[in-house]
Protein backbone atom coordinates (compact mmCIF):
# COMPACT_ATOMS: atom_id res chain seq x y z
CA UNK A 1 0.00 0.00 0.00
CA UNK A 2 1.47 3.44 -1.09
CA UNK A 3 0.82 6.12 1.72
CA UNK A 4 2.03 9.14 -0.03
CA UNK A 5 -1.61 10.54 0.38
CA UNK A 6 -2.15 10.08 3.85
CA UNK A 7 1.25 11.21 4.70
CA UNK A 8 1.02 14.40 3.20
CA UNK A 9 3.09 17.42 3.49
CA UNK A 10 2.11 19.58 7.23
CA UNK A 11 1.16 23.08 5.80
CA UNK A 12 3.67 25.69 5.98
CA UNK A 13 2.58 27.57 8.92
CA UNK A 14 3.60 23.94 11.27
CA UNK A 15 6.87 24.86 10.35
CA UNK A 16 6.98 27.70 12.32
CA UNK A 17 4.16 27.20 15.09
CA UNK A 18 3.90 25.47 18.29
CA UNK A 19 1.28 22.92 16.71
CA UNK A 20 1.85 19.39 16.62
CA UNK A 21 0.44 16.99 14.45
CA UNK A 22 1.25 13.79 12.79
CA UNK A 23 -0.46 12.22 9.41
CA UNK A 24 0.08 8.64 7.74
CA UNK A 25 -1.64 5.25 8.65
CA UNK A 26 -3.98 4.40 11.33
CA UNK A 27 -4.47 6.90 14.89
CA UNK A 28 -2.45 9.34 16.20
CA UNK A 29 -1.76 10.85 19.35
CA UNK A 30 -2.96 14.51 20.28
CA UNK A 31 1.06 15.24 19.97
CA UNK A 32 0.59 13.80 16.92
CA UNK A 33 2.43 10.77 17.20
CA UNK A 34 1.54 7.80 14.88
CA UNK A 35 0.72 5.03 16.81
CA UNK A 36 1.63 2.77 14.14
CA UNK A 37 5.24 4.08 14.26
CA UNK A 38 5.39 3.29 17.69
CA UNK A 39 3.96 -0.50 17.32
CA UNK A 40 6.32 -0.99 14.51
CA UNK A 41 9.09 -0.44 16.41
CA UNK A 42 11.66 -2.55 18.26
CA UNK A 43 13.01 -1.97 21.89
CA UNK A 44 17.20 -1.20 20.51
CA UNK A 45 18.92 -0.97 23.71
CA UNK A 46 17.45 2.24 25.15
CA UNK A 47 17.68 1.76 28.77
CA UNK A 48 20.69 -0.86 28.42
CA UNK A 49 22.82 1.61 29.67
CA UNK A 50 21.52 2.86 32.84
CA UNK A 51 19.45 -0.75 33.61
CA UNK A 52 21.28 -0.08 37.35
CA UNK A 53 18.77 2.52 37.52
CA UNK A 54 15.88 -0.05 37.45
CA UNK A 55 16.29 -2.66 39.97
CA UNK A 56 14.17 -6.11 39.93
CA UNK A 57 11.23 -5.04 42.36
CA UNK A 58 11.07 -1.29 41.49
CA UNK A 59 7.88 0.73 41.03
CA UNK A 60 8.34 2.92 38.09
CA UNK A 61 6.11 5.15 36.78
CA UNK A 62 6.31 5.66 33.18
CA UNK A 63 5.12 8.89 31.95
CA UNK A 64 4.27 8.90 28.49
CA UNK A 65 4.62 4.97 27.63
CA UNK A 66 3.46 5.08 24.11
CA UNK A 67 3.13 0.81 22.79
CA UNK A 68 5.50 -0.26 25.76
CA UNK A 69 8.05 0.34 24.00
CA UNK A 70 10.43 0.75 27.28
CA UNK A 71 7.72 -0.29 29.73
CA UNK A 72 8.33 -4.28 28.26
CA UNK A 73 11.85 -4.17 28.59
CA UNK A 74 11.46 -2.93 32.30
CA UNK A 75 8.87 -5.61 33.07
CA UNK A 76 11.49 -8.43 31.22
CA UNK A 77 13.95 -6.75 34.67
CA UNK A 78 10.89 -7.39 37.17
CA UNK A 79 10.19 -3.82 38.14
CA UNK A 80 6.08 -3.06 38.92
CA UNK A 81 5.35 -0.80 35.76
CA UNK A 82 2.33 1.69 35.74
CA UNK A 83 2.40 3.45 31.95
CA UNK A 84 0.35 6.45 31.34
CA UNK A 85 -0.56 7.95 28.05
CA UNK A 86 -3.49 9.86 26.95
CA UNK A 87 -3.87 7.56 23.76
CA UNK A 88 -6.39 5.03 24.04
CA UNK A 89 -4.73 3.19 20.83
CA UNK A 90 -1.13 3.58 22.19
CA UNK A 91 -2.55 1.71 25.57
CA UNK A 92 -4.05 -0.89 23.86
CA UNK A 93 -0.83 -2.37 22.55
CA UNK A 94 0.65 -2.28 25.81
CA UNK A 95 1.11 -5.61 28.52
CA UNK A 96 -1.64 -6.52 30.57
CA UNK A 97 0.79 -6.77 33.24
CA UNK A 98 1.34 -2.77 33.08
CA UNK A 99 -1.16 -0.82 35.49
CA UNK A 100 -2.33 1.51 32.41
CA UNK A 101 -3.32 4.80 32.96
CA UNK A 102 -5.77 6.67 30.61
CA UNK A 103 -4.77 10.16 31.36
CA UNK A 104 -2.30 13.83 30.02
CA UNK A 105 0.23 13.88 32.55
CA UNK A 106 -0.38 17.22 33.44
CA UNK A 107 -3.22 16.27 35.24
CA UNK A 108 -2.13 13.35 36.71
CA UNK A 109 -2.53 12.55 40.46
CA UNK A 110 -2.61 9.02 40.92
CA UNK A 111 -2.29 7.74 45.49
CA UNK A 112 0.72 6.73 45.63
CA UNK A 113 4.46 7.43 44.50
CA UNK A 114 7.22 5.61 42.86
CA UNK A 115 10.66 4.51 43.34
CA UNK A 116 11.13 5.58 40.11
CA UNK A 117 9.42 8.37 37.71
CA UNK A 118 10.57 8.00 34.51
CA UNK A 119 10.27 10.75 31.45
CA UNK A 120 11.25 9.45 28.33
CA UNK A 121 11.32 10.60 24.63
CA UNK A 122 12.24 13.85 25.09
CA UNK A 123 8.85 15.07 27.07
CA UNK A 124 11.54 17.73 29.03
CA UNK A 125 12.19 18.66 25.48
CA UNK A 126 8.57 19.92 24.62
CA UNK A 127 8.19 23.56 22.80
CA UNK A 128 6.23 25.36 25.26
CA UNK A 129 7.84 25.93 28.87
CA UNK A 130 4.63 25.83 30.72
CA UNK A 131 4.16 22.32 29.34
CA UNK A 132 7.63 21.40 30.65
CA UNK A 133 7.17 22.93 34.14
CA UNK A 134 3.77 20.79 34.18
CA UNK A 135 5.49 17.81 33.66
CA UNK A 136 7.93 18.29 36.08
CA UNK A 137 5.24 19.14 38.80
CA UNK A 138 3.50 15.89 37.90
CA UNK A 139 6.88 13.85 38.15
CA UNK A 140 7.43 15.41 40.97
CA UNK A 141 3.88 14.65 42.61
CA UNK A 142 4.39 11.09 42.07
CA UNK A 143 8.22 10.35 43.22
CA UNK A 144 8.78 8.64 46.74
CA UNK A 145 11.16 10.09 49.30
CA UNK A 146 14.25 7.94 48.43
CA UNK A 147 13.00 8.08 44.77
CA UNK A 148 14.22 9.34 41.70
CA UNK A 149 13.51 10.82 38.55
CA UNK A 150 15.11 9.67 35.43
CA UNK A 151 14.44 11.59 32.17
CA UNK A 152 15.86 11.13 28.33
CA UNK A 153 16.85 14.94 26.79
CA UNK A 154 17.53 15.64 23.42
CA UNK A 155 20.71 16.56 22.25
CA UNK A 156 20.80 20.15 22.12
CA UNK A 157 23.56 20.50 19.27
CA UNK A 158 21.67 18.55 17.14
CA UNK A 159 18.21 20.03 17.89
CA UNK A 160 20.19 23.90 16.89
CA UNK A 161 22.60 22.25 13.82
CA UNK A 162 20.21 19.45 12.20
CA UNK A 163 19.38 20.08 8.55
CA UNK A 164 16.60 19.34 5.94
CA UNK A 165 17.84 15.16 4.62
CA UNK A 166 18.03 11.84 5.64
CA UNK A 167 19.05 12.21 9.18
CA UNK A 168 18.96 8.17 10.64
CA UNK A 169 18.27 4.34 9.44
CA UNK A 170 17.84 1.96 11.96
CA UNK A 171 16.70 -1.46 10.58
CA UNK A 172 13.68 -1.65 8.43
CA UNK A 173 13.17 2.28 9.31
CA UNK A 174 14.33 5.59 7.26
CA UNK A 175 14.01 8.58 9.36
CA UNK A 176 14.15 12.19 7.20
CA UNK A 177 13.81 15.62 8.46
CA UNK A 178 11.44 17.55 5.55
CA UNK A 179 11.54 20.88 7.11
CA UNK A 180 13.51 22.64 10.01
CA UNK A 181 12.55 26.17 11.11
CA UNK A 182 14.44 27.73 14.30
CA UNK A 183 13.13 31.03 16.41
CA UNK A 184 13.90 32.80 19.14
CA UNK A 185 10.97 34.43 21.47
CA UNK A 186 11.00 35.77 24.98
CA UNK A 187 14.78 34.64 24.74
CA UNK A 188 13.46 31.00 24.16
CA UNK A 189 14.96 28.79 21.05
CA UNK A 190 12.67 27.01 19.53
CA UNK A 191 12.89 24.31 16.69
CA UNK A 192 10.03 23.54 14.92
CA UNK A 193 10.79 20.61 12.65
CA UNK A 194 8.73 18.42 10.06
CA UNK A 195 10.27 14.63 10.29
CA UNK A 196 9.38 11.46 8.22
CA UNK A 197 9.32 7.77 9.06
CA UNK A 198 9.32 5.81 6.54
CA UNK A 199 8.77 1.43 6.32
CA UNK A 200 8.69 -0.08 3.41
CA UNK A 201 5.83 1.93 0.99
CA UNK A 202 4.28 3.47 4.19
CA UNK A 203 5.15 6.59 5.65
CA UNK A 204 4.28 8.90 8.83
CA UNK A 205 5.33 12.66 9.18
CA UNK A 206 5.58 14.37 12.77
CA UNK A 207 5.20 18.38 13.26
CA UNK A 208 6.59 19.78 16.09
CA UNK A 209 8.15 22.05 18.26
CA UNK A 210 10.91 21.25 20.89
CA UNK A 211 13.52 23.39 23.24
CA UNK A 212 17.13 22.95 23.25
CA UNK A 213 18.43 22.37 26.96
CA UNK A 214 22.28 22.79 28.07
CA UNK A 215 22.97 20.97 31.21
CA UNK A 216 23.12 24.67 32.75
CA UNK A 217 19.23 25.21 31.46
CA UNK A 218 18.18 21.90 32.73
CA UNK A 219 19.72 21.58 35.75
CA UNK A 220 17.73 25.23 36.96
CA UNK A 221 14.32 23.96 35.22
CA UNK A 222 14.57 20.85 37.98
CA UNK A 223 15.69 22.67 40.77
CA UNK A 224 12.72 24.96 40.22
CA UNK A 225 11.21 22.27 39.78
CA UNK A 226 11.80 20.46 42.72
CA UNK A 227 14.55 18.61 42.43
CA UNK A 228 18.26 18.52 43.02
CA UNK A 229 20.74 19.13 40.06
CA UNK A 230 20.56 16.52 37.49
CA UNK A 231 23.21 13.76 37.06
CA UNK A 232 24.09 12.42 34.20
CA UNK A 233 24.10 8.53 33.39
CA UNK A 234 25.52 8.11 30.06
CA UNK A 235 28.37 9.31 27.94
CA UNK A 236 26.25 10.71 25.72
CA UNK A 237 24.66 13.31 28.43
CA UNK A 238 21.10 12.11 27.05
CA UNK A 239 19.65 10.40 30.30
CA UNK A 240 19.79 12.22 33.61
CA UNK A 241 18.90 11.40 37.20
CA UNK A 242 17.76 13.74 39.64
CA UNK A 243 16.44 13.18 43.28
CA UNK A 244 13.50 15.42 44.72
CA UNK A 245 14.66 17.99 46.89
CA UNK A 246 14.07 18.15 50.39
CA UNK A 247 11.63 20.57 50.50
CA UNK A 248 8.27 20.31 52.89
CA UNK A 249 5.62 21.90 51.25
CA UNK A 250 6.24 19.80 47.70
CA UNK A 251 6.73 16.24 49.82
CA UNK A 252 3.31 17.33 51.58
CA UNK A 253 1.45 17.12 48.75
Amino acid sequence: MRSEDAADEPSEALATTMTFEGRGPGAQTQDGCSVEVYRRTRYAGELDGIQAQFPAGATVLELGCGTGLLTHRLLDWGCQVTGVDNSAEMLAHVSDRVRRVQADIQSLALRERFDVVLLPSGLINHGDPAVRRTFLAAARRHVAPGGRLILYCHDAHWLRTATVGVVGQSGDWLLTLRKVTRTRTDGEERVHMVLAYTMGDDTWTHAFCAAPLDAPALATLLVESGFDAPVALDARQRWFSALPALRSGLDAV
